[in-house]
Order: structure tokens, then sequence, then C-alpha cells
């Protein structure tokens, strides 16, 4: 026992085992937080070093187990402390002996819980006679029971633990990751990056079906917007006599424009109009979609084939607009045009051109489709490819997922990435959106300027009408 034993400012302190098991070096220790001078005599109980000891062969607390039996040891066998620090303050360490506890006296501990015994120890030890004591813990619980029983008390803060390290199965998960860096060295590396706009929070409107009035009235609107169209002369002479096709006269005349004319005003009008709020629906909740994939390695994908997957709705290539007046109402053409034939003037264009080796070849195309697939046969490095266009959510309360996933030849597996698109559906009708009078928009969309930088530059080919 140290000559410092009855000295009034002499501190006995139990140290809780997770000082030990968790916790710096006990030299290491800021012990002038507890004792700015003086001695601190550092007492561990029987069952304090009973759960030092149970974590011997522990993975990760084993060292520290084994390390601190190292430094106790000569102390249990010579019965002298062990010195840990010299001064400001001078801190001894060594075990703790103590008397039979009357568990009769400590109604709220429980012999079988290993804070409550390391606590009743406390108060029971026959080595130390100083009065001033104290329990260091970093966890609650024993801290509880302490001051319970007035036994002071300290609340050791992170600064008393080491830094975190890894555990067996840490060790284990970053040994496999090395192991795959390993693997993949001969492997392309990918970045992909996919922008949806207008999606915080994405407006997706659910639009009603017009009732019957509204739908008569629509197509009346349609119909006085596309009036029937001046056909030409007459084919027939003052007398009554057909007499154009011999010298002429008639020829200007579209004999087939009735009837294309009437199936206009009887069939496609109302087909337009049945399904209304859906083309309302598109234009209103469509969204541009921008994927950019990019070889980001020295190494060339072989045999790269990207797709772009959609959980609902669909993808397209271009935005898609609608004429609100309805389709385009066919107009007079003169018969002979009809005999034209300029099929030998497009024969060049049914024969595709070969794609090149670094070229992106389309396997499926994003037409209204949940799926889209390219391929290129040599994905150099630093070779990007872009995919812009549109997408159009369903009107549902789910979650919008795009995936863009890429397979090759020297890939291991699949590399992918997905794009989730909260949304906030909101329940409308058509007359909320559209004048059914004027025809005209009531509200913006959102592809509403880009479509008129379209029209503006004359990039038709770019827009896909929903006319039909």
């Amino acid at each position: 026992m140290s000559s410092a034993d009855n000295k009034a400012d002499e501190l006995i302190a139990f140290l809780d085992a997770n000082i030990v098991l968790e916790g710096r070096p006990l030299t290491d220790l800021p012990w002038d937080e507890v004792e700015a001078d003086g001695l601190i005599r550092v007492l561990i109980v029987p069952k304090a070093m009973e759960e030092i000891d149970a974590k011997k062969r522990d993975g990760r607390l084993g060292p520290h187990a084994r390390a601190f039996n190292r430094l106790i040891g000569p102390s249990v066998i010579s019965g002298q402390p062990i010195i840990l620090r010299e001064s400001g303050p001078r801190v001894e360490l060594e075990m703790a002996t103590c008397s039979r506890i009357p568990w009769g006296d400590y109604d709220e501990l429980d012999p079988d819980d290993g804070d409550s015994r390391i606590v009743a120890e406390a108060l029971n030890i026959r080595n130390a006679a100083a009065e001033k004591r104290i329990l260091i813990s970093h966890d609650i619980k024993p801290l509880v029971y302490a001051r319970g029983r007035g036994l002071p008390v300290y609340q050791a803060s992170d600064d008393w633990l080491r830094a975190s390290e890894p555990g067996p199965k840490d060790k284990e998960i970053q040994r496999l990751k090395q192991q795959l860096a390993e693997f993949r060295k001969d492997e392309p590396t990918f970045n992909i990056s996919i922008e949806i706009s207008d999606c915080s929070p994405a407006e997706i409107y659910r639009v009603a079906p017009l009732n019957a009035a509204q739908s008569e009235d629509l197509i009346h609107a349609i119909r006085r917007r596309n009036p029937k169209q001046p056909n030409g002369r007459d084919d027939f002479g003052a007398f009554g006599v057909r007499f154009g096709s011999s010298i002429g006269i008639g020829q200007d005349r579209d004999s087939s424009y009735d009837a294309e004319y009437r199936k206009y005003y009887e069939q496609k009008i109302p087909e337009f109009v049945s399904d209304f709020n859906e083309k309302i629906e598109r234009l209103f909740n469509q969204r541009k979609i921008k994927i950019v994939v990019s070889n980001s390695g020295n190494i060339r994908a072989d045999n790269f084939v990207l797709s772009i997957r959609s959980n609902q709705g669909w993808i397209n290539r271009n935005i898609v607009a609608l004429r609100l007046s309805g389709p385009i109402a066919p107009v007079p053409r003169p018969d002979y045009l009809r005999h034209y034939d300029a099929s030998p003037h497009f024969m060049r264009q049914q024969i595709p051109n070969r794609v090149g080796r670094h070229e992106f070849e389309t396997n499926i195309e994003a037409r209204r489709s949940q799926k889209m697939e390219v391929a290129c046969e040599d994905f150099r490095s630093r070779q990007h490819y872009q995919f812009e266009g549109v997408v159009v959510p369903a009107a549902a309360a789910e979650p919008l997922e795009i995936t863009v996933s890429i397979t090759a030849k020297n890939l291991r597996g699949e590399f992918s990435r997905a794009f989730c698109m909260e949304k906030k559906i909101v329940e409308t009708r058509p007359d909320e959106l559209v004048d059914l009078e004027t025809l005209e928009l009531l509200k913006n969309y959102p592809v509403q300027c880009e479509l008129a930088r379209l029209v503006e530059t004359e990039m038709y080919a770019e827009i896909e009408w929903d006319d039909v």
C-alpha cells in the first residue's frame, strides 16, 4: 500500500471497466480533470477486473484487456501500487479488496448486474481509508447507482476514449474492398449524372375527364376553328358535260378531300377529345431529363451497353407538344400530285450508315417507353455519352425512379446509379388548366420555355405533337 495512504488530499478513484477497455492508455488520461493536485489512488474492484478479463480474446478489445493485465500484474504479485503519473496529480494503480456485500441493505442493486456489483464493491472495499472517494465511468447507469448510494461520481468525457477502431467485421469489409479494388484495376471507371428539371417539389397533375357537356363544347370549338376548305374548280362545264380529263380543266380538285374531311370531322376530332385530360396531363407533367455518362478512367470499355429505365410513366427523346385546336385538318391536294412518286428520292435513306467503333448505336429507342438502350463497341477513356429528353411521371403518389445501368465486356458485374423524384399530386379539372372556349392555356407548364425556343429556332424535328 502506498506511503501516501493517510494523506488528507488523497482521493480514491474507482475505475469502471469501460475506461480500461475503451479509453486511452491510463498514463495518458486527463487525471487533472478529476483532481488537480495531490494523490489519486486508482482502484479496480473485482467485478471490473472480471469484465476486463472476459475481453482478453475479443477481436477488438482483446489487445487492450491483455495490456491492462500486464500493467497491473506486478502490483497483484508484489502488493505495491503501479505509478501511472508522478505528479500534477500523482496517480497510483492497484487492485481493490472487498468485504462481503450485504445485499439486503441494497434493495435497488441487483447482484447479477455488472454495474450494480461494481458500485456495491466500491462501497465495501477494505484497503482504502481515505474519506474522499469517487467513481469514474463513461456510462450513465453505474453513475446513477453510485449517486443513489451517496458515492460521488465523475463522468469521463469522450476525450478519455481512444479513437474509434474497426472491429473484426469492419476489418473484413475493408479487406474485401481492397481486394475488389485490386480486381478492378483493369476495369473501366464511370461517372453518371442524372438531372431532372422542376422537381423540388414536382407538382404532378391528375386531370379529371371531361364531362359530356364539356366534351361536346370542345368538339364544336375545334370544328369551328378547322372549317372545310374550298376544293378547287368544278369538274363540269356549263352544259354539265365532264371534260376536264381531256383538256386539263378540273385536275386541281382533290377527289378524296370530302371523304377525308368527313373522317376528320366525325372521327378524329371526337377521338382527340375523348382522352383530352390525358393529353393535358402529359403536357403539364413532363420534365426535361439530362443524363451524362463518362468513362472517367484510363481504360476503355469494350462492348459498352447503357440502359435507362423508369419505374413508371415513360421516357421520350423529344418534347411532347399539344395543339389545343385539335389535330391538323386535311387540306385539298390536287389530284395530279397523287400520281407523283417520291420514293426514289428517299431510297438512299433506307440504307442505314455503318456505326463506327467509337459511336453509339441505339438498340431501344426512347419513344414513350420505360426503357431505352444504347451500345458502343469501344467506349474510350474520357469519352462521354449524353441523353437529353423528357420524362413523364405517372399521376400517382409513388416516387419516380430513374435508373441508369452500365455493362461492358471488361466490367465485372453492373455499374448503376438511380435518381428518385418525390411528387406532389394535384387533383384538377381540364377547365382549370385550359379555357375550353378560347382553347388557351390558363397556367404555364415546365417545358413551355424550351418548347418556345424550339419553335422560334425552327427545330421542329425535336418536337413531337400529341394530336392523336
